[in-house]
């Protein structure tokens, strides 16, 4: 079996699609047609979404782990002139998006929360109707 990951780091590092409108809500992109191909029966019950979750469970508490290694990495590029630095509170904000208050219980049930809240996210499916009706852009 193949894996694919695809990290949009602006979108993390406060710039989000749609030139921050804050229309997309959804913590990360998850398509109509990922979750056909993830969960055929769109019931979020088949082995196929609860491997992709559990493996995105594990995914983010690794990171957790690694968080300061990761911030002090991007804290590097923050002189850069990448627009993703120009506003708000990226490294912050970066720090926030791991939860360090949490117990890794506590993580674990967020992330799961947060892949059950972008399954299907209206906002996802209209911020792509919008793309491609303005740009384009398939998605």
């Amino acid at each position: 079996m193949g894996r694919l990951v695809h990290i949009d780091f602006g979108f993390i590092l406060e710039t989000s699609p749609g030139g921050n409108m804050r229309f997309e809500s959804a913590q990360f992109k998850l398509s109509h047609e990922m979750t056909q191909l993830l969960d055929p029966s769109g019931a979020m019950k088949s082995e196929t979404w609860n491997q992709f979750v559990r493996l995105v469970v594990k995914g983010y508490l690794a990171a957790r782990r690694h968080m300061d290694g990761i911030i002090n990495t991007v804290l590097l590029m923050v002189d850069s002139g990448l627009p993703c630095f120009s506003r708000g509170d990226p490294i912050g904000n970066l720090r926030k998006r791991f939860h360090p208050e949490m117990s890794e219980r506590e993580a674990a049930n967020f992330m799961i929360r947060t892949c059950t809240d972008a399954y299907n996210k209206w906002t996802t499916a209209g911020y792509d109707l919008i793309q491609y009706l303005q740009q384009g852009i398939e998605k």
